[in-house]
């Protein structure tokens, strides 16, 4: 079961408290400063924020994550986790890996970048863009994705989005590590 909480964190320097908000949007719904709600998935601890008035989806049967979809339902984002033992030697070709992907699903990829232990890439096709992130986790067993998608017109709407919630991805131990 997912954890989900709306949380706004007061940005005074005076007892800086957190708590529940309602769901706020600006323009198209992109999330306004402080209206964001966190996402946990409990089996491999992907973690990140979404904006708070993104609507979940139904949780898949094998619980390694969560769609989220804006109100105008043109938008979404998908957190999960999976083991990264997918055959590759390192996670610099697990990064490659899933790149190809995306090419042969008609993506251009127009972006990369990476560490050691994390990796980035996005790209559009169709009047779309993608962002990815990936993180290692659990000693680089598991890797924790986060994913957005979104109409390419929209794209300086939604850049400051994108980067909270790229920023946000983080693992926490979940009872796959």
């Amino acid at each position: 079961m997912p954890i989900l909480k709306s949380v706004a964190c007061a940005g005074l320097t005076v007892m800086a408290a957190c708590i529940s908000v309602p769901s706020l949007s600006g323009p198209a719904g992109v999330a306004l400063a402080g209206a964001w709600k966190s996402y946990v998935n409990e089996r491999f601890g992907a973690a990140a924020d979404v904006p708070a008035d993104y609507q979940a989806g139904e949780a898949p049967a094998n619980d390694d994550g969560l769609s989220f979809t804006s109100p105008e339902g043109d938008a979404q984002i998908l957190i999960w986790g999976a083991l990264a033992t997918v055959s590759e030697d390192n996670f610099a070709d697990y990064a490659r890996h899933l790149a190809s992907y995306d090419r042969d699903a008609g993506w251009t990829i127009s972006y990369s970048a990476g560490k050691d232990d994390w990796f980035a890439f996005s790209g559009s096709k169709a009047e779309r863009i993608f962002y990815e992130k990936i993180i290692q986790a659990c000693n680089g067993e598991i890797a924790n994705h986060v994913r957005i998608e979104y109409p390419a017109l929209r794209k300086v709407e939604f850049d400051s989005m994108v980067a909270h919630v790229a920023k946000s991805l983080h693992s926490v131990k979940g009872y796959q590590c």
